[in-house]
């Protein structure tokens, strides 16, 4: 087994990479992609054998709304099915930090020399397992800027960075979301691509054992769950991040609002005395004419006389028509106290008038008694209709 640990660096380092991999590899190296798998098999001696496989995925890890860098691991293996021999290439895998700590702890979690020697996929299992590990922390810290954003919303709302920081976190959220799903495609890919090689192979792996196979699929479907879990963990993220950016938007309108029924009731304070100063302005009245009568004078009171009493009136008419709901259950509160006073003075009236209990006729007891029982009950009835209304 031959293993190489490459940077980003690589291409710069080795101008003729090249001639070291295979065309449909290039674009690999070269270009921006989010996800990729592919097999090439060899056909000699009888056998179907996955001759060259590589993988790649996308990571994106984000520091703060501003601030992420992109990942992009991938894995390219030579197998040769005769000897074992094993040529491996990974490419932009490990972080910058502590990379000899964290390549030999990967070497050491890999599967046994026999299984990579029986099965290449036995190396693709092991690298997803990192990748997917790698894609959970990937997905906290975008989660952390959501929940930091949610915890924060009311010390900042007003903020000229509220939304720019909302859009930058959603674009975060949106990207997650597509390499997470092409990494779970790109995880069911290698698993039916192992499923293949067997079909083409069936002999030859149940005579090398079939444990050898049975391993690198079943830790293969394991990441596929994991990132389904994932994904859908990331797709509720997204509503989340969503109702966030609604919140924002309604707390946004209110405080408009507010400010727009300020200025509404500024100008209906305003707009009587206006209407009074247009009015007096017209040529209906002559406040210069020597004549005496009505309107034959010039007194200034005439105007705050007739304008403060119209621009209260105005108000008053503004404030019962936003309380009409209070006034008519005040209303109705007043009516049915004056109705229950009216039965009870009535009831006690009519004991006096037929001299106390003992001279009660049974026609007026009980016309008095159906009183006090109707009153009563609309009473209880009424209690209850407020209870459910609350």
């Amino acid at each position: 087994m031959h293993c190489r640990f490459c940077t980003k660096k690589f291409i710069k380092v080795r101008l003729d990479y090249k001639d070291w991999f295979q065309p449909s590899f290039w674009s690999v190296i070269d270009k921006d992609l989010n996800g990729t798998f592919h097999c090439q098999y060899d056909y000699s001696y009888e056998r179907v054998t996955p001759k060259v496989s590589w993988t790649c995925f996308k990571l994106k890890r984000v520091h703060s709304a501003r601030k992420y860098k992109w990942k992009q691991p991938s894995l390219h293996i030579t197998w040769d099915h005769q000897t074992g021999r094993q040529l491996i290439y990974l490419f932009d895998f490990l972080p910058s930090t502590n990379q000899n700590e964290e390549q030999n702890n990967f070497l050491s979690s890999l599967p046994s020399p026999e299984a990579r020697k029986s099965n290449p996929f036995a190396w693709h299992a092991a690298f997803s397992r990192v990748v997917l590990e790698q894609y959970d922390e990937a997905l906290w810290l975008v989660r952390d800027l959501v929940r930091n954003h949610e915890e924060n919303r009311r010390f900042n709302v007003n903020s000229k960075d509220f939304f720019p920081e909302l859009h930058d976190i959603a674009r975060h959220a949106f990207h997650y979301s597509e390499i997470i799903e092409v990494a779970e495609n790109t995880l069911s890919r290698l698993a039916q691509e192992q499923i293949r090689w067997r079909e083409e192979d069936r002999n030859a792996i149940r005579d090398r054992g079939l444990d050898y196979w049975l391993d690198p699929h079943q830790e293969l479907l394991l990441q596929q769950k994991a990132a389904y879990a994932l994904k859908a963990r990331s797709k509720s993220l997204n509503e989340r991040l969503l109702n966030e950016i609604n919140l924002g938007f309604n707390l946004v309108l209110q405080a408009d609002s507010a400010w727009m029924k300020t200025i509404a009731f500024v100008s209906m304070v305003y707009l009587p005395g206006t209407f009074v100063s247009g009015l007096f302005g017209t040529n209906f009245f002559d406040f210069d004419s020597p004549t005496p009568g009505l309107w034959a004078h010039s007194n200034f009171w005439l105007y705050w006389a007739v304008a403060v009493p119209l621009t209260m009136v105005t108000m008053g008419v503004w404030a019962a028509w936003h309380r009409r709901n209070d006034i008519q259950q005040s209303w109705d509160s007043a009516y049915s106290s004056m109705q229950r006073k009216l039965l009870m003075g009535n009831f006690f009236k009519g004991d006096t008038m037929n001299g106390g209990d003992s001279a009660l006729h049974k026609t007026g007891t009980e016309l008095n008694i159906m009183r006090v029982v109707r009153a009563a009950t609309t009473m209880t009835r009424r209690n209850v209709r407020r209870e459910e209304t609350v």
